[in-house]
């Protein structure tokens, strides 16, 4: 595959992503506006409760059917292609109704002894039928993208977006719900709601006529129904048990810190709003990166477990240290912009100073997580889920261990949460960059590039310093001063890379025509 197309296909990503992300993050500010802090508490007391059962569905499945599709559609085996979509929809519908059940059978259970908390019952309660329906679309989005088809996927995730969207604010406007627990409930029924028009658009946009295989297509070896299911779990167990031990961390997080800083001397109010506030304010703003590092990932998937089917190791060494080069180029600046303007974009968003001081302090971590996640696509597409698990695993026990420990001694309280997310992104992040070292040779310098993007940082935080204080004196808009002070930053920033050879635009720019096309 060439390096243009590589390009071209992440760009095109990314404006998907940015475009769903925004509208999740849009409704995220709205919806904590509405209902406040404490029911925000509530609401991710039980969201990452719902990640977990879940997880075990759409961690591993979806990236193995998409790096399995992709390999059987570089052979041109299109039998085999939805061979691998057939039995991974098996799997995850039966496991998807097995964890139904359980659920169903002992929700008491786990809304009194795991989650200590009786008043999350209604909420807990209609995450059930979301479970099923997050696993048929993971699914069907990993066979989109396994065939290089970003379309359906990207344009169900607007619509699932747009619905709960709807649905929620519409209803939290007019009812306008003074308990908590109600607001917390109505924020989890727009999840399912989502989720059922999302699927729905995905089966409705899956030509069944595919299924008939062409005639001018090579034959090739039909694999058995029990070797595909074998390499569908030999590729999503290990993936899978990493997402776990990630959304556990984040269940355990929901307990385990309002616990702890009551122990600080957090009243019970005072520890639920200050969960609320980093994990339902500061987190989404600090995950924005990710609509780049999402995009590349899920393009490079696909396209190594392609090259790895032909044995063009070039390709790969050339696409791994491109996505590693683009990651930099995105994560040190954005860590610039959080680190120095952190407070006043909490207060422009959120009406929160206190959000802005959390985002500066976790803002240290975001090149250790953009990259961490960049590296982790990478060796998923060389079948080197084992090892990148094992990783994650190394560095999560630092975070769980500064969690428990850290936040109940009075000198650290929830710092000593950010203390632990900062350590474990930045070892798992030097464990994937080792492993993959030992895998290929990284033919470009980390340090030169992460100087030049350093450099160029910098001239662009100035500029929008400046441009803010005059734009504000002119128009005495907040809004309106940030926004031109972004995107001059953003234009010099692009400049500057150009200028110093450490993003080369012109070909990007030449191409735009053919990208729109694609849009």
């Amino acid at each position: 595959m060439k390096k243009s197309s590589f390009i071209y296909g992440t760009i095109l990503l990314v404006i998907v992503n940015f475009l769903v992300r925004s509208l999740g993050f849009i409704y995220r500010i709205m919806l904590s506006r509405l209902i406040g802090a404490e029911a925000i508490g509530l609401y991710q007391m039980v969201f990452p409760f719902l990640m977990l059962l879940t997880t075990v569905t759409t961690a591993g499945i979806p990236i193995a059917v998409s790096s399995l599709v992709a390999k059987e559609n570089s052979l041109n085996n299109r039998e085999g292609v939805y061979k691998v979509l057939t039995i991974a929809l098996c799997i995850g519908g039966t496991l998807s109704l097995i964890i139904s059940i359980l659920v169903s059978l002992n929700i008491d259970f786990i809304i009194t002894k795991i989650l200590k908390n009786k008043s999350i019952y209604y909420p807990f309660l209609f995450t059930i039928p979301a479970i099923s329906l997050i696993t048929f679309s993971g699914i069907l989005r990993g066979f989109f993208y396994g065939l290089k088809d970003v379309s359906p996927p990207a344009n169900a995730q607007i619509v699932e977006q747009l619905i709960r969207i709807i649905f929620v604010l519409s209803y939290l406007v007019y009812k306008k719900p003074s308990n908590p627990i109600l607001a917390a409930t109505i924020g989890i029924i727009g999840v399912s709601l989502g989720e059922i028009f999302g699927l729905i658009y995905l089966v409705f946009k899956f030509n069944f006529k595919k299924l008939n295989p062409k005639k001018h297509f090579l034959k090739v070896y039909s694999t058995s129904s029990f070797k595909v299911a074998g390499n569908i779990l030999y590729i999503s167990i290990p993936i899978t048990i990493g997402k776990l031990v990630s959304v556990l961390i984040q269940t355990a997080n929901s307990i385990l810190i309002p616990q702890r800083l009551i122990i600080a001397g957090y009243t019970s109010s005072e520890a639920i709003q200050t969960f609320g506030k980093i994990t339902g304010m500061t987190m989404p703003l600090l995950f924005l990166p990710f609509t780049v590092t999402s995009a590349l990932a899920v393009n490079i998937i696909p396209d190594i477990s392609e090259q790895i089917a032909i044995n063009n190791m070039e390709d790969i060494r050339s696409q791994s240290n491109l996505a590693i080069k683009l990651t930099l180029l995105v994560a040190i600046p954005i860590t610039f912009v959080y680190a120095i303007f952190g407070n006043h974009i909490a207060q422009l968003i959120y009406n929160q100073q206190d959000v802005g001081k959390y985002l500066t302090i976790a803002s240290y971590s975001t090149i250790f997580l953009c990259m961490q996640h960049t590296l982790s696509g990478i060796l998923h597409g060389m079948g080197k889920q084992v090892i990148n698990t094992i990783n994650y695993l190394l560095g999560i026990l630092i975070q769980l261990y500064c969690t428990y420990f850290l936040i109940p001694n009075p000198r650290y309280g929830i710092n000593g949460f950010f203390i632990g997310y900062i350590l474990s992104a930045f070892v798992i992040f030097m464990l994937n960059m080792i492993t993959l070292k030992g895998i290929i040779d990284m033919r470009f310098s980390i340090i030169k590039s992460s100087v030049k993007a350093t450099i160029c940082s910098i001239f662009m935080i100035i500029l929008m310093f400046y441009s803010y204080k005059t734009s504000f004196l002119i128009t005495n808009s907040n809004l309106l001063s940030t926004l031109l002070a972004t995107l001059l930053g953003f234009i010099l920033y692009l400049v500057l890379l150009s200028i110093t050879g450490a993003l080369d635009i012109r070909p990007i720019i030449k191409n735009i025509p053919s990208l729109k096309s694609q849009i």
